[in-house]
């Protein structure tokens, strides 16, 4: 379950003032003269006026504002979104006095959306951001109230702890996945809408959420042995390690035969025919070789590939390599330990395989891992409960523009230049 913003209430007070202008009372006017055509007065030309205005005779539009008439405004207040109470904008959700952003929702989703969007049509790509923009949505809500929930008892001493945890989070991922340079995570997370502390806080909220549901749901988790049993019965391939075998292959690419630096592309008909011929007679002298000594050494020797000094061993494998070399290691599934075949060749050039170690697939008993059952089985459990128990509050929470959230948000990840493109038009 992922994680989300510290409590913060979004909130403006608008405020509207008019002013009454107030005109002596005209005076009255005097008697119409009956020689000359009677011009309406000025009430009744505005009163005119206002009718063709609601007709659309008329169109109103704004006298012009000069610069030096504009209010001053400040950078922040023009940057900052201002919601006024029971108002909220299409891309957040506020539950009680928490946030929710169609940017936490989009960032957990990225890789998912980036591999659908190169799978499937526009309509394929909207339908399924959809769907998980809509569940991860319904999850985020009900974390959200856990979260405040589990928040609010905390002491000093916890949540200095709590902070000293978020930072180790933050400063772990920075140093796997970003070399150690914060500027470089901070340019990752504005690219996806998120600040470094968002992303603090989004941590924190995880943590808290993940501790407080272990606490209080975990107790509730009870495996029963008949349960460990059917899942051992019914998963055994799952807890046993398969057989594997050493692959040993002494190698003889074509490319190898030619001058130092030449691409086998760039080389001449008559350089790839010379080449190919060093090649047959360098396996052939390998095979002759294999008959007095161990394949090893002969592979330390000849062996032109990268583990030629590893006595040509690639390590133990559970199935063969892919293509080129599929049906070539395949054969070593076949042989005993230390058996070697025929030189074969290839493409690429000509190759000679063996069976190294082999190692026997173990089939643990029951007794062996019913411990790692039943801690595999309460944990599957225990995510189960954490789950309805977060989806059920977020099913409870009053929340009037849901809908709209969730259409901007999905609008948003399946924009095909999400998210480097110019914003979507709201």
């Amino acid at each position: 379950m992922k994680a989300h913003f510290v409590p913060t209430a979004f909130c403006a007070i608008l405020l509207v003032s008019a002013g009454c202008r107030s005109a002596a009372p005209a005076p009255a006017p005097p008697p119409p003269d009956a020689r000359r055509p009677q011009l309406p007065t000025e009430h009744e030309l505005a009163a005119e006026r206002q009718e063709r205005i609601r007709s659309g005779e008329v169109v109103v539009e704004p006298p012009p504002t000069f610069e030096s008439e504009r209010p001053a405004t400040s950078s922040a207040a023009a940057s900052a979104p201002i919601i006024a109470p029971g108002s909220i904008r299409s891309d957040v959700l506020v539950v009680n006095d928490q946030v929710l952003t169609s940017a936490e929702i989009l960032y957990p989703l990225r890789r998912r959306i980036a591999e659908a969007r190169a799978e499937q049509t526009r309509d394929g790509l909207f339908k399924q951001v959809h769907e998980w923009v809509r569940k991860l949505t319904q999850q985020e809500l009900g974390a959200l109230l856990v979260y405040a929930e589990a928040r609010e008892p905390l002491t000093d001493q916890q949540l200095t702890a709590l902070e000293s945890a978020v930072q180790r989070e933050v400063d772990a991922r920075i140093a796997r996945e970003f070399g150690g340079s914060e500027a470089r995570f901070v340019r990752h997370l504005e690219r996806f809408g998120l600040t470094l502390d968002q992303y603090r806080q989004v941590v924190q909220r995880q943590i808290v959420v993940q501790s407080y549901t272990r606490e209080m749901l975990m107790p509730r988790v009870a495996i029963r042995r008949d349960e460990l049993l059917a899942e051992y019965r019914e998963h055994l391939d799952d807890y046993t390690t398969p057989e594997t075998r050493e692959l040993l292959m002494i190698e003889a690419p074509f490319a190898a035969f030619l001058p130092e630096g030449q691409p086998w592309k760039n080389a001449s008909r008559g350089a790839q025919l010379r080449a190919r011929l060093q090649a047959r007679r360098h396996i052939r002298a390998a095979h002759e070789a294999l008959r007095s000594r161990p394949f090893r050494e002969v592979a330390a020797e000849y062996s032109k590939g990268l583990h030629a000094e590893e006595g040509g061993s690639w390590g133990q494998i559970g199935a063969p390599l892919l293509p080129p070399f599929e049906e070539l290691t395949a054969r070593i599934f076949e042989y005993r330990e230390g058996q070697y075949s025929e030189p074969v060749e290839l493409e690429s050039g000509w190759y000679i395989v063996a069976c190294g170690k082999i190692q026997r697939a173990v089939v643990p008993s029951f007794m062996e891992i019913q411990d790692k059952i039943r801690e595999n089985l309460m944990e599957q459990r225990f995510n189960e409960l954490a789950n309805d128990y977060v989806l059920r509050l977020a099913r409870r929470a009053s929340i009037s523009n849901l809908a709209d959230f969730v259409e901007t948000t999905t609008r948003r990840g399946a924009d095909p230049y999400w998210p480097d493109g110019e914003p979507i038009a709201e």
